[in-house]
């Protein structure tokens, strides 16, 4: 998995993560996607996916970076993280032009988006990894125009909705390439994230977004 460009020696951290197929309604689950390209976004520090889906990357330490993950057939993702002083994860997940083309119908959207940029958010209750998604919560955004929509309990997008359902998501199309601030509302508290960068007030969260890519975010509350 080689990287070049990245920060080195005691300036740096290695990020490290898994990318897996996001499929819709399937009972399969942490699918691994090899070759894809992972990149410190706009530079040349880059790495790809092994056949595990894995990758490191040599980031600078305390840092606000953008990291872009891009494979031909896939949409394109971005995460949001702040580096810190230790190794730290950045996981994505990477669903095929196929499913966004039919998530953006859906949604009344273009797929690929042109000069604009898709953000979503899902909430746990505790640890992500426990996988417990959170109802009943309100995403509101600062810094950006957009439509907002919610994913209803059977998953589909629904732009009707005005909270979280079961499987906790939510987000927004059609937005500015600028950085945003998601205001997480409703039932939870304490929500914190390592897929953002921080922001003013509480739970509440800055996000890049970029032209033609989707951005990509989870929150963990009590």
């Amino acid at each position: 998995m080689p990287a070049c460009g990245g920060g080195s020696g005691s300036t740096a951290v290695t990020l490290r993560g898994r990318v897996t197929e996001l499929v819709p309604g399937s009972e399969a689950r942490d699918q691994p996607i090899a070759g894809v390209e992972v990149c410190q976004f706009a530079s040349n520090n880059c790495a790809f996916t092994n056949d595990d889906g894995v990758y490191e990357l040599r980031v600078l330490k305390n840092r606000e970076v953008e990291i872009s993950f891009v494979k031909e057939g896939f949409g394109s993702v971005l995460l949001g993280k702040r580096t810190g002083t230790e190794d730290l994860v950045g996981d994505a997940g990477l669903a095929t032009d196929a499913v966004l083309s039919g998530f953006a119908s859906l949604l009344d959207t273009a797929y690929p988006p042109t000069g604009t940029g898709f953000l979503s958010m899902t909430a746990y209750r505790g640890p992500i990894s426990n996988g417990v998604t959170i109802a009943g919560l309100a995403y509101s955004l600062a810094g950006s125009g957009g439509r907002s929509f919610y994913l209803d309990d059977s998953g589909v997008p629904d732009t009707s909705l005005t909270e979280t359902q079961a499987p906790g998501t939510g987000g927004f199309v059609e937005l500015a390439p600028v950085t945003v601030t998601l205001q997480v509302s409703g039932a939870a508290a304490n929500c914190t994230s390592e897929a953002s960068w921080p922001a003013a007030g509480t739970n509440a969260f800055r996000l890049p977004i970029r032209a033609g890519f989707w951005t990509q975010s989870r929150v963990s509350c009590e």
